[in-house]
């Protein structure tokens, strides 16, 4: 079975830049061997990099391991990079696209690979969970909070945007992520994550929405 990279993205015969071809040799070895045993010697001999070259571009294992995990993290908040809500459909547009999005990369093969990774070395390498934390969870709910404080600001909700932000993750998540985390489910299908963005959304306006 083939193993998700983090980027493919790319048309046939496309040259890989050199940064994608370190990421994606960083990925396969951090899945064959965990974070600790990891090193940048094996990753740049699969990348087909010198060390300096690596060095250069991430600055560490750590800083691979986090644009790794930023880059992710950029592709769930890109519907909330320019939100315009002026009114109830303009939120829950934004809201459903967002979730669907957010729930797509963090249901994606790669993205369960690193958190079951995460988990798995929290106590050997807890490096890996700061990294999740700082550059994907936190960045993630920094965009969600802004969002619910624009549209309480244009007196679409009603409640403090922190616990919106949180309860509106949670919807999205709670029914999702940690079954697919433990092998319980198998990857949902587009139109599965639409429906639960759908359903999210129609959940934290009901508790939070002003009429």
């Amino acid at each position: 079975m083939k193993r998700p990279k983090p980027d493919e993205d790319r048309a046939p015969g496309q040259t890989i830049p050199v940064r994608a071809r370190i990421l994606n040799a960083a990925f396969m070895v951090l899945q064959e061997r965990g974070y600790a045993a990891t090193s940048t010697r094996e990753i740049a001999a699969r990348a087909k990099v010198s060390k300096r070259e690596l060095y250069a571009q991430f600055g560490s294992k750590e800083g691979i391991l986090g644009a790794l995990i930023a880059a992710r993290a950029a592709k769930m908040r890109q519907p909330l990079e320019h939100p315009d809500v002026h009114d109830r459909a303009s939120l829950v547009a934004t809201l459903r696209a967002f979730g669907a999005g957010f729930l797509g990369q963090l249901c994606d093969p790669a993205v369960v690979s690193i958190f079951r990774l995460a988990i798995s070395g929290a106590e050997r390498s807890p490096e890996m969970s700061r990294a999740l934390d700082s550059k994907a969870r936190a960045p993630v709910r920094a965009a969600v909070e802004a969002l619910m404080r624009q549209a309480r600001a244009a007196g679409l909700v009603a409640g403090e945007p922190s616990a919106m932000m949180a309860r509106f993750l949670a919807l999205l998540t709670g029914e999702v992520h940690v079954p697919l985390l433990l092998g319980l489910v198998a990857t949902p299908e587009p139109s599965e994550l639409v429906r639960s963005a759908k359903a999210a959304t129609d959940a934290i306006l009901r508790l939070y929405g002003s009429d």
